[in-house]
């Protein structure tokens, strides 16, 4: 496992010298039939996401208000989850480049309602080393 955690992430730029290394992506979906890929990282993660609750940086888990409208869930507690994940993943990226920062962040969630409901995450920034 590659240590990303030093990893400066910023969605605007950042104020010092910098050479651009390159963009950086990563997608997460929690659609799958006996499993998905959001519920693997989420037990590479399981520590860390305790230690985030535990600290409350993070929402408990908790029956969401989809049920009041009759429809199916489509896993907004996992939206924390899936975020954190996916920040720390787009740092493990950065860190193979040897960055030092990741600037203009981005995210986008998309919802898929067709049958049951499931959403997709993807996030990307730029990979840059400070000078």
């Amino acid at each position: 496992m590659v240590m990303s955690n030093n990893i400066i992430v910023s969605t605007g730029d950042i104020k010092s010298d910098y050479e651009i290394i390159g963009p950086v992506y990563f997608s997460v979906s929690n659609k799958g039939l006996f499993g998905s890929q959001l519920g693997t990282l989420i037990k590479k993660y399981k520590g860390e996401i305790e230690t985030l609750k535990k600290n409350s940086l993070m929402n408990e888990a908790r029956a969401d208000w989809g049920v009041l409208w009759g429809e199916f869930s489509a896993g907004q507690n996992d939206f924390d989850k899936a975020f954190y994940i996916a920040v720390q993943e787009l740092k493990t990226r950065a860190s193979i480049l040897n960055a030092d920062a990741i600037i203009s962040m981005r995210q986008d969630i998309d919802m898929d309602t067709n049958g049951f409901q499931y959403f997709y995450l993807q996030m990307y920034g730029t990979a840059v080393k400070f000078k």
